[in-house]
């Protein structure tokens, strides 16, 4: 221990004697306290034995310890704690160890790597406090600290309980609520038996009877979950709260008959909260709004005048700033033109342009077209320098200044930018990268969003009777309809990125439109007659003060007229659009790239890779089909517990990922995209089997659409392993064949079935499935550097997502059998790297400690682990499919050791290409690990294997042509 004060281990006899003044007169004639002593009288008379553990607390809380200190087998329950209790064993009434190590996977992680720390109370006591963790529900140390009037506390959780009659607010805890409550506990507090209503609470005996606020019910809880009865009984839960905040949120159970946590979670200003970190979790925040969630987005559409003077305000004040130190354009070789023609509105102009310099720091040419202003803008040159100023006496109108500026061009692009438009920071980067890295894209537009924050447009629709509507219109800018790129019939002209050549070559925007409306709708359909494509690109975004330069009013006659002179140009291109309704939004949303098809991918979650357990293979498949041009749609059974952000980041731009819905919304969905996919392809089995009713009810809706069955693991045959691997007999298990007929049944929905492996391939085609494809995994070989006698790590790399899963099995075989064998033969330095994504739930301070075992949990980049690893080990005892890892390691250059249903499952060449690990032999399976480190030669071969592997079966190439195969065939 760091320091004895700072340590819940140790006798603090100078506190004990201030606390309880009797132990003064009980050692009065001693020049020394003796610790058994000390210990005993704990014991027998509840004393704590410093401010860290609470004596009574422990006993009461624990009746296995109560009847241990009374048999005599410890002294106290303080000596308990200190030789077992430590393990498992809350010390505290306001600390829970599960709690803390299941927030804060760091600690939880130091504690089964072999660190000084004994458990998590003596992590949170030496740092965690000082760090300003929280070790209970109960007690946040910055509101703790929030009610103090001396703010200079360095250890909040120490402060408190040396003054533990201070109170303060808590979410999971109405003091005020509680006293009104429970007035009987009044007498009692006022005598000292307790500190505060919530030492009440967490420790009376009679727990079971009070509710800890309004929106708990401990009577209900437990009645509506018969699962939990047992373990509170046993003290395995000190009550029934104590499940609901350990597990019950996270399952989101409802705590009391008024309340549903689930409809609540699902409200999407809900999730914005929680994976923004406002909300710890959906009962807190059902707390903080007393379950009443604000209309955000109704409230914002009302709101719109009033944003429309705050834009006004912020433009006033940019005005001024510029008027004291000039926006600087001046360039030399510019990657970008930008034209603005300006007439007026002079605050708005200003904070467009300082809006434009904040959003790109490299050269841009700016042109600004002044269409006869005349207000300040007269003199714009005042407050910018190296800017082209083209001055014409009267208002000339938008399209012809626009045209006349675009003569004065120097950049190989150019943006048409409203002097009303805010486009912010990233926005010209991006468009410039998708012109240099996409030759067919001719114009891109972005989010166009309003002053009140809600869409005004994320690309547009051109209907066959030529009226036009903004995507999406009123929507929320975060709404997974307006975060994926696609072809699109045009974009607005607010924001408009174009080829200099390509407007040249069209010759500008056609001034059979002036003065405005329907110019940049022509242009766009110029641009796709010319070979071009249209792009909405949601990484471009602009706030846009709507009608900031004209009135809508005066605007309708000019679009009326304007129309009519578009449908007489572009009716062939007219004749080939969707008919103008509300049901045809999502059909009309996208241009159809030729030869692609629009697939809805159905999966248990967004698929990340981390996730394994299948996943990895479905975001492959994902992002091969979307860089084969196909129109890809994610759609989760179970929404994300993840951000949306972290979802975007790991796939194609271009792919649609409905991160707010589950299957409860499927069937609204398909409604609102009737007749949109020409493949659904539904992932996992148990999935088909789930969506089956739906299909069946909404067929209609999509008659045409190919329903693609991809089982990704037969699951039947892992139930068949574990069975027999935990000694069920067989006249107690269903045959496999029973197994297989009840898992298939389901996929006779289907036109098209996908299969893993070959296996599986064979067991449906058994099964009287005839149209069975196969599709493993895509990798690209790129082996690790490092040379084989650097390399000295065994690694393991797998999803735990449960208690229950093949991976955790497979650890703790590896951990608790055969490492302990095999590290007595290894070199000093020799590890066991265990990395992977973990559920919720699972905490790595449950996994077995062991000499050189380290484990790592999640890891974003597994590279170095590779590098550093001389063979990937793969122990597995029971699976279905082939794991993603396994070939991720085999395509990094790591030979792997697997067990004998991993090999069969890869249909490698034992020997050559893998090493086969005797599962029901752990000596032999020892000696032959033992072997092949030490056999250079043997790593080679197996490594050169590998790769030859992966590159003939498993490339990029490959993959795409079977995938098409499937599309098409």
């Amino acid at each position: 221990m760091s320091d004895a004060t700072n340590s819940w281990n140790h006798i603090d006899f100078s506190w004990m004697k201030k606390t309880y003044p009797e132990i003064e007169e009980i050692f009065r004639d001693q020049a020394d306290f003796d610790p058994e002593e000390v210990l005993f009288l704990a014991g027998k008379c509840g004393y704590q034995p410093n401010p860290y553990f609470d004596e009574s607390y422990y006993v009461q809380r624990y009746a296995d310890v109560r009847d241990a200190v009374n048999q005599g087998k410890f002294i106290s329950g303080f000596d308990h704690y200190r030789k077992i209790g430590y393990k498992d064993r809350d010390p505290h009434w306001l600390f829970c160890e599960e709690y803390y190590l299941n927030r804060y996977s760091d600690v939880a992680r130091a504690l089964v790597n072999e660190t000084v720390f004994s458990n998590g109370y003596d992590h949170y006591i030496q740092c965690g406090d000082q760090e300003f963790r929280s070790g209970s529900w109960f007690f946040d140390p910055l509101e703790y600290l929030k009610s103090l009037a001396d703010g200079d506390i360095k250890r909040p959780f120490c402060h408190y309980i040396r003054n533990p009659k201070t109170d303060f607010d808590n979410l999971y805890f109405d003091r005020n609520w509680y006293a009104k409550t429970y007035p009987e506990i009044l007498p009692e507090l006022k005598k000292g038996e307790w500190n505060s209503p919530l030492h009440q609470y967490l420790t009376s005996k009679y727990n079971n009877k009070y509710n800890p606020s309004r929106y708990f019910s401990e009577e209900f809880y437990i009645k509506s979950n018969p699962d939990i009865v047992d373990p509170v009984k046993s003290g395995r839960f000190f009550n029934a709260y104590e499940h609901f905040l350990l597990y019950g949120i996270q399952e989101r159970r409802r705590p009391h008959p008024d309340i549903d946590l689930e409809r609540f979670y699902q409200e999407p200003y809900t999730q914005k909260l929680l994976f923004n970190g406002r909300i710890p979790n959906v009962f807190a925040g059902w707390c903080q709004f007393d379950g009443k969630l604000p209309e955000v987005d109704e409230t914002l559409g009302l709101a719109e005048v009033q944003t429309k003077f705050a834009f006004e305000k912020k433009s006033a004040s940019a005005a001024i700033n510029a008027a004291r130190s000039k926006l600087d354009f001046s360039f030399r070789h510019p990657d970008i033109s930008v034209i603005m023609v300006l007439h007026n509105n002079f605050d708005m102009t200003l904070h467009a342009l300082t809006a434009l310099r904040a959003a790109y720091r490299h050269e841009i040419q700016l042109i600004l077209a002044d269409s006869g202003s005349d207000d300040e803008t007269c003199h714009i040159e005042h407050y910018v320098h190296g800017a082209t100023i083209l001055r014409f006496e009267g208002n000339v109108a938008f399209i012809r200044a626009c045209n006349a500026a675009a003569q004065q061009v120097r950049a190989p692009y150019v943006l048409f930018l409203n002097n009303d438009t805010e486009i912010l920071l990233g926005s010209i980067e991006a468009a410039i990268n998708r012109f240099r890295r996409d030759p067919e894209v001719g114009v891109i537009g972005g989010k166009l969003i309003r002053t009140n924050g809600l869409l005004q447009e994320a690309g547009a629709i051109i209907y066959r009777d030529g009226s036009v509507a903004g995507y999406m219109r009123g929507a929320s800018p975060d709404a997974p309809e307006a975060n994926f790129v696609r072809r699109v019939d045009f974009c607005s002209g607010a924001a408009l990125f174009t080829r200099t050549e390509l407007f040249r070559k069209i010759g500008g925007f056609d001034e059979d439109y002036i003065p405005a409306y329907y110019e940049e709708t022509d242009y766009c359909v110029n641009v796709w007659k010319s070979g071009y494509g249209v792009i909405y690109d949601p990484s471009i975004t602009a706030i846009h003060y709507e009608y900031g330069s004209s009135s809508a009013k005066n605007g309708t006659g000019y679009i009326n007229r304007n129309r009519l002179i578009f449908n007489s140009k572009h009716s062939d291109f007219l004749s080939k659009k969707i008919v103008k309704s509300k049901q045809n939004t999502n059909l009309a949303r996208s241009v159809r790239k030729q030869d692609s098809k629009r697939i809805l991918f159905i999966e248990d979650r967004v698929p990340l890779k981390s996730y394994g357990s299948g996943f990895s293979r479905s975001h492959d498949i994902i992002t091969t089909m979307s860089q084969m041009g196909h129109e890809v749609t994610v759609f989760p059974v179970f929404k994300p517990i993840v951000s949306a952000n972290r979802l975007y980041n790991a796939f194609p731009d271009c792919v649609e990922i409905i991160w707010d819905q589950d299957i409860n919304d499927l069937e609204a969905f398909f409604s609102l995209r009737a007749g949109l996919y020409d493949t659904i392809w539904i992932c996992r089995t148990q999935n088909v089997r789930r969506l089956v009713p739906i299909i069946e009810k909404i067929s209609h809706l999509m008659p045409l659409a190919e329903i693609v069955a991809d089982t990704e693991a037969v699951s039947a045959v892992r139930e068949e392993q574990y069975d027999c691997l935990v000694g069920i007999p067989e006249d107690q298990r269903p045959s496999l064949a029973e197994r297989l007929r009840s898992e298939f049944e389901c996929l006779l929905i289907a036109s098209k079935i996908v299969a893993v492996n070959d296996d599986d391939a064979n067991l449906l085609a058994n099964h009287g499935f005839t149209n069975v494809s196969v599709l493993g995994h895509v990798q690209i070989p790129k082996p690790t550097p490092k040379p084989w006698d650097e390399r000295s790590d065994f690694l393991f790399v797998g999803a735990i997502h449960n208690w229950n899963s093949p991976n955790y099995d497979a650890v703790l075989w590896l951990t608790t059998i055969l490492w302990p064998k095999l590290v007595k033969f290894l070199p000093e330095n020799s590890r066991l790297i265990i990395a992977g994504h973990l559920g919720a739930g699972v905490s790595l301070s449950a996994f077995p400690q062991g000499q050189h075992i380290t484990y790592l949990g999640e890891v974003d980049d597994l590279s170095k682990l590779y590098n550093d690893a001389r063979f990937f080990i793969a122990p597995t005892r029971y699976a279905a499919g082939i794991p993603y890892k396994l070939y991720e390691a085999a395509s990094h250059g790591l030979p792997i050791i697997a067990s004998d249903i991993i090999c069969n499952q890869t249909g490698w060449n034992v020997g050559k290409d893998i090493v086969q690990l005797k599962i029901d032999n752990p000596d032999e399976a020892c000696n032959s690990v033992i072997k092949i480190y030490n056999d250079r030669k043997k790593w080679h071969e197996i490594q050169k294997n590998e790769l030859i592997n992966i590159k003939n079966h498993n490339s990029k190439i490959l993959y795409s042509k079977l995938i098409k195969k499937i599309l098409f065939s």
